[in-house]
């Protein structure tokens, strides 16, 4: 079992914490720090197996520290551990000194326990505990060594184990060993790419393996943004029992029980929703779209509640619950009106490979699969229309607990994520401007705006979007309702705007940015500031539509206007158009991207970089008047 791994996940509310190699839980607070400001010169980690799964790990660490960065980061260590499974004892903790002499932590004043820290917007309780130890007296040039041991007390899935470590190429690794010791008769699935086996012996019943890790002669490399998971990309050991993934999905549903049986009232509920509609499909999606606006999402894993949901009818009692809860409510409600569904872990977040040895710890989300209609769905989400994932939860490998099979969840492309916007502006004789505006949003693009404007005060909204695109002024939004998830999202604007043209002239007028949620300028952006990156990231493929009417003051006299812009490269084409008429100006941009993975190389953006460069220069492009 992984330490601190909590399974359910919501993209608004799951903590964004890298995770690293070391075992232990890193926080924001300290993510300033580049790995030349810090190597790591051991990282010794044993772990022994016994014939019911139970895991004792032990791991031995130093940390040389060469700048104030990193000794912010690690002159104090957090150890995340859940007691209602696992013992944690700190055995040695120390400062190493440039010179050579040794200060010991004092285990009395210098190791602090604490719960873990949870999330407001959508609450999670759990049993996962971090205990933290501050290294005394450090300095630059100074190395910490922390030893400690790991218990498991119980299991998650009886008889089952599974551990996983990742050796992010972004981290310095002088010397890292793991050693896995398992009875001889245990067969063990795994996965060690990257490392080199140092010693497969089999003695006294017991079969021992050990691998080691170094990084690369040429060195870390940089971080970099949107990175997919280290086990995607980097080195990483993945050891378990489990023979396959579709035994991790029989385990999951056996540990889960029939928690979805339908009960009288979830049965009257399901007719009450469905009543009068004749449509299989429709009733799923009333059904859908009744729990994603109705329940809550809260976290709850306390013991067994890290794999095991409540029942359909204390869930739908309290209208509260996380993604197991969430999936068990909508299959008893679907169970009621004979609609078959079954339960999908994939990961939520930046996972989107499986390792070859099957690994539990890559899964923290649970999602149903509607076989009868080809659809994923997770209501979770709550503003998400009927067959509509978040990014976050798109192109995901999806383990179906029912049938074992691997299936595979559609990534963003322009079917189902679309942004267009369509503003009118009047300048002024100052260069102030009326402007009236309207957005509409599909499918995954609308998903976090329904959310924010649902969840938040419009004047925010307002302030919060003049401010990040830089303007000044005043402005106000209408917006359809968030809740109606099978039409558009639209939200119409009006305002006014400070100074955003020069006048009188001569002079010149590029489109500022205005509000709006898809900016074709990002992508622009992206894929030129890391078209040459080592790892592979995220990328997204909403199809994005601007238009923009410019009305300038009959006293000025439009001189120029950019010529029209078509470009193809692969799988990205983007077109503009400029006319004007009677001193208007009108200015249509399409990004399409037909994107059939959300993952890209750098590589990848490197083909792109064509087009990116075409795209980012006629964004720059201005009307010229005097």
């Amino acid at each position: 079992m992984k330490i601190g791994h909590r399974f359910c996940g919501n993209e608004q509310s799951r903590l964004k914490a890298l995770r690293f190699a070391l075992p232990a839980l890193m926080f924001p607070w300290a993510l300033a720090c580049q790995a030349s400001d810090y190597q790591i010169s051991q990282y010794d980690r044993v772990v022994k197996v016994d014939d019911v799964g139970h895991a004792v790990t032990s791991v031995t660490l130093k940390i040389v520290l060469s700048s104030d960065a990193a000794l912010q980061r690690f002159s104090q260590y957090v150890l995340a551990y859940n007691p209602d499974f696992q013992t944690l004892s700190i055995d040695a903790a120390e400062t190493i000194h440039a010179d050579g002499t040794h200060v010991a932590a004092d285990a009395r004043t210098a190791v602090f326990d604490r719960a873990a820290p949870v999330t407001i917007s959508a609450p999670q309780f759990s049993s996962e505990h971090l205990r933290i130890v501050a290294f005394p007296a450090t300095a630059r040039g100074d190395t910490v060594m922390l030893s400690y041991t790991l218990s498991d007390i119980d299991t998650v899935f009886p008889g089952k184990f599974t551990d996983q470590v990742v050796y992010p190429l972004t981290e310095d690794y002088r010397d890292a060993s793991v050693t896995l010791d398992t009875p001889a008769a245990m067969p063990v699935m795994i996965d060690a790419a990257g490392l080199q086996a140092q010693e497969d012996t089999v003695t006294s019943g017991r079969h021992v393996r050990r691998y080691r890790y170094r990084t690369p002669s040429g060195g870390p490399v940089a971080q970099q943004a949107n990175v997919l998971a280290g086990i995607d990309v980097g080195p990483h050991f993945v050891a378990t029992n489990f023979h396959d993934y579709a035994e991790i999905g029989q385990s999951y549903r056996v540990r889960s029980g029939e928690q979805n049986a339908p009960s009288a009232t979830v049965q009257q509920l399901a007719e009450k929703l469905t009543e009068g509609v004749s449509s299989r499909r429709e009733q799923a999606q009333r059904i859908y779209e009744w729990v994603s606006r109705n329940v809550r999402y809260v976290g709850v894993y306390i013991g067994t509640g890290t794999v095991v949901p409540r029942s359909a009818d204390v869930i739908l009692n309290d209208r509260y619950g996380d993604c197991k809860d969430h999936v068990t409510l909508f299959s008893a409600l679907l169970k009621a009106r004979h609609i078959d569904s079954d339960s999908v872990l994939i990961n939520l977040g930046n996972g989107y490979r499986l390792p070859s040895a099957p690994d539990w710890n890559v899964f923290n989300h649970v999602i149903t699969w509607l076989p009868e209609f080809g659809v994923f769905a997770d209501t979770t989400s709550g503003f998400a229309p009927f067959g509509t994932l978040s990014f976050d939860a798109s192109d995901k490998p999806a383990v179906d607990t029912s049938t074992g099979a691997i299936l595979h969840t559609p990534p963003q492309n322009a079917a189902n994520s679309r942004s267009s916007i369509d503003y009118e502006l009047a300048i002024d004789d100052s260069g102030n401007s009326d402007f009236k505006g309207s957005v509409e949003l599909l499918g995954q693009a609308g998903i976090n705006a329904r959310r924010t404007f649902s969840q938040t005060p419009v004047s925010q909204i307002e302030y919060e979007l003049l401010s990040r695109n830089g303007l000044t002024g005043t402005l106000h939004f209408n917006r359809s309702d968030p809740g109606e998830l099978e039409k558009p999202f639209l939200v119409s604007m009006q305002g006014n705007l400070n100074q955003i043209a020069i006048m009188p002239g001569p002079a010149a007028l590029a489109m500022p940015r205005l509000p709006n949620y898809g900016s074709i300028q990002s992508f622009a952006d992206l894929v030129l500031q890391q078209r040459n990156r080592p790892l592979e990231g995220t990328c997204a493929g909403t199809r994005l539509s601007e238009r923009y009417n410019v009305k300038f003051p009959h006293q000025a006299r439009i001189m120029a206007i950019p010529p029209d812009v078509a470009e193809n490269e692969g799988d990205i084409s983007y077109r503009s158009s400029y006319r004007e008429h009677n001193h208007v100006v009108e200015i249509s941009r399409v990004l399409e991207r037909r994107l059939t993975s959300n993952v890209c190389s750098g590589a990848k953006l490197a083909e792109w970089a064509g087009i990116a460069g075409v795209i980012s220069k006629d964004l720059k492009r201005q009307v010229l008047y005097k």
